[in-house]
């Protein structure tokens, strides 16, 4: 998801088909862009979704999505507002969108007036992937900044995020050539790190 502000923060980041959707709350007072990024690729994929969470007003919540035995993740992203649940997606910004293995790790924390629906997509793969870590960034309170993840030689991306403080929640979340970009807003009392992660596979 690329965004043109810092005062945007992403609620929602999943696939559907051979589709990717997202969705953005506007902090500031003009309008401003957003815009899905979607990787394609003729291998073979399944999506699997963790069980969703209630997520009160000021609460936090963590979903997990887990692929199949035998597969690892190539991709994912938590949907603050799951579709068909009838819920407020609002002000739940995402603060973690990372792979763990088989798994992939959504979690927000609601600032908004009424309960969300949190669940987390996973997209899952046969073929090896990799995951690459960054190193922290670190980011001062109020502070916006990026943290960049590559992938090995040879490698592309398929997927990607990152994470922190629960504090720490996303503006930006995107693929690059050879890694993952993520951009973030340290909304804590105190200096927190952002890292991103990306998944790689062999083209």
């Amino acid at each position: 998801m690329r965004t043109t502000s810092n005062g945007v923060f992403l609620t929602a980041t999943w696939p559907s088909g051979i589709s990717w959707f997202g969705d953005v709350y506007n902090e500031t007072n003009t309008p401003q862009t957003f815009t899905p990024v979607a990787i394609c690729t003729s291998q073979p994929h399944a999506t699997r979704f963790g069980t969703s969470a209630n997520v009160p007003p000021g609460q936090t919540a963590i979903v997990r999505a887990a692929c199949d035995p035998g597969q690892v993740a190539s991709g994912g992203g938590p949907n603050a507002g799951a579709r068909g649940t009838g819920s407020d997606s609002g002000q739940a910004y995402i603060s973690q969108s990372s792979d763990i293995g088989q798994e992939w790790v959504g979690r927000v924390t609601n600032h908004g007036p009424r309960a969300t629906i949190l669940q987390t997509y996973v997209r899952c793969a046969n073929t090896p992937h990799t995951a690459h870590a960054s190193a922290p960034t670190s980011l001062t309170q109020g502070a916006t900044g990026t943290a960049h993840a590559e992938c090995g030689p040879g490698e592309v991306p398929t997927g990607g995020g990152g994470l922190g403080n629960p504090a720490v929640e996303f503006n930006e979340s995107f693929p690059t050539a050879t890694g993952w970009t993520m951009r973030a807003t340290n909304r804590g009392s105190s200096p927190l790190d952002l890292f991103a992660r990306v998944t790689c596979t062999q083209p």
